[in-house]
């Protein structure tokens, strides 16, 4: 319980719409997370990645931004049906609420039920998914992905949080 307490007391980002003029600082944060990454390889050059981050984008997805003190610390995307194909955060960021607070927002804006996908071997970001109900759906498992690594296909029912 206190460790719940703890963590909420340090979430002061403010979590909205992202916005054409946040899609360069979105496209930086997955770009920094590749090349973080030490096992995850990267399949898309930083240019193509940050092709794809153009303001049309918001036209297709709802993607919300947490913001402090004017700062981008993460981003989470999300399609119409629910899928949520991104969930980045900068890594100062990590472990202290901001993660979960996108995902909350995310839970209110499609209160029918979540998907996205982890690696397999991201085992910190499985525990967190875990932790916020989601559930994994074993006949969805893709061991072919681009990457070469193994995605696990999880899934958030829905309903009260």
């Amino acid at each position: 319980m206190m460790n719940s307490a703890v963590r909420k007391a340090t979430v002061t980002s403010q979590i909205r719409r992202a916005t054409a003029s946040d899609l360069p600082v979105c496209a930086a944060i997955i770009n920094n997370c590749i090349d973080a990454t030490e096992w995850l390889p990267r399949t898309i050059d930083h240019t193509d990645v940050e092709a794809l981050f153009v303001p049309s984008l918001l036209e297709k997805r709802t993607m919300f931004v947490a913001e402090e003190h004017g700062e981008i610390l993460g981003y989470l995307s999300m399609s119409d049906d629910g899928f949520v194909p991104a969930l980045y955060l900068q890594p100062a960021a990590r472990n202290k609420g901001v993660g979960k607070a996108l995902l909350d927002t995310a839970k209110i804006a499609h209160p029918g039920g979540l998907e996205l996908t982890v690696f397999e071997c991201n085992t910190s970001a499985l525990r967190f998914y875990k932790r916020e109900g989601f559930d994994e759906d074993p006949a969805r498992r893709d061991d072919a992905t681009e990457e070469g690594i193994s995605t696990l296909w999880l899934r958030w029912p829905g309903g009260a949080q």
